[in-house]
């Protein structure tokens, strides 16, 4: 049993003398026996540690057992990592695959790339389209295109802008909300703001506006067409450079309704304007307005115009009353 007992500890007891110990160890009359032996080992330890004296067996069998781990451990990670190679290997050729089909899915979806350009409220640009066609985009404007055109030149517009528009064959074709224009080579205004009146200006050339009903209205030059949110359409004859002054900086009113002017400063100058009473809805006002800041606009129009207004410069709120 000592000699069992004595392998059992250092770990060298072969099937047999580990299950006769385990016997030992868990019979009831083998305590005292079990607890003097491990007093025995517990004192040879010490005197062994007192002595500083080396189990040189004992400590090549630990070796031995610390260098199987690390072998073992080093086997286990190797077959991991190729595990993971397969794996990374199947997810790349995955990843491959599927951007070859998305690329060939989203090839034709490139070719026809839809473009935005938008000018927030107080700002304004101008820039080329992909045909050479210039176009110039008032305060608070979005417009969308194609980088390549099909069998028609397709616009869609949110706001107002001036097209001077190259011809290439091609029919140009302006959207909006409350209708479209359709031209071929020609110089135009279109302004299509939300809750306003959607009005065409031509400058050259010729245009037909189509309003939401499929009713024409042919254009010419010096002429502008009227489409109210009802649907209510006519047209008028017009000073070009006044319509399509904003181009250059300038907002030029010529006994404009006062209702139409707060609609053009709101959007010029990224306010709210509150107009209180039906008074207002009787003025009009003349006047250009270039470069100035919108404190002074006001000004400017309170000499002028028989109004008086208050500016709540948290809100952005303007409030306008007739005096």
């Amino acid at each position: 049993m000592e000699k069992q007992f004595s392998k059992y500890l250092n770990g060298i007891a072969n099937p047999e003398e580990f299950s006769s110990v385990l016997e030992a160890l868990c019979g009831e009359d083998n305590h005292d026996k079990v607890s003097l032996e491990l007093l025995k080992r517990w004192q040879e330890t010490l005197n062994s540690a007192i002595e500083n004296k080396e189990n040189a067996a004992l400590l090549d069998r630990i070796h031995h057992r610390i260098a199987l781990e690390e072998s073992r451990s080093a086997t286990r990670m190797l077959i991991i990592y190729q595990n993971m190679l397969k794996v990374a290997a199947v997810l790349i050729l995955g990843l491959v695959v599927s951007t070859l089909v998305l690329f060939r899915q989203q090839k034709p979806e490139y070719t026809n790339l839809v473009e935005t350009v938008t000018t927030p409220y107080g700002a304004r640009t101008n820039f080329k389209l992909p045909d050479g066609s210039e176009v110039w985009l008032n305060s608070g404007t979005t417009i969308s295109f194609s980088r390549q055109y099909g069998k028609t030149r397709n616009i869609e517009l949110s706001g107002q802008a001036y097209f001077h528009v190259v011809k290439d064959g091609k029919p140009f074709v302006v959207k909006t909300g409350f209708g479209r224009i359709e031209v071929m080579g020609t110089s135009f205004d279109a302004k299509a703001y939300a809750n306003d009146n959607f009005k065409t200006t031509l400058v050259e050339g010729s245009v037909r506006v189509v309003d939401g009903t499929n009713h024409l209205i042919n254009l010419k030059p010096g002429q502008q067409s009227i489409i109210t949110p009802s649907g209510k359409s006519s047209i008028e004859n017009v000073n070009t450079e006044y319509a399509t002054s904003w181009r250059e900086g300038k907002l030029v009113f010529v006994n404009t309704p006062f209702v139409q002017v707060a609609k053009d400063l709101e959007q010029w100058y990224n306010v709210k304007i509150d107009l209180q009473g039906d008074r207002l809805k009787r003025i009009c006002y003349t006047g250009t307005i270039e470069l100035e800041t919108f404190s002074e606009v006001l000004e400017l129009i309170k000499t002028t115009t028989p109004i008086k207004y208050s500016f709540d410069k948290n809100t952005r709120i303007l409030k306008i009353s007739g005096r």
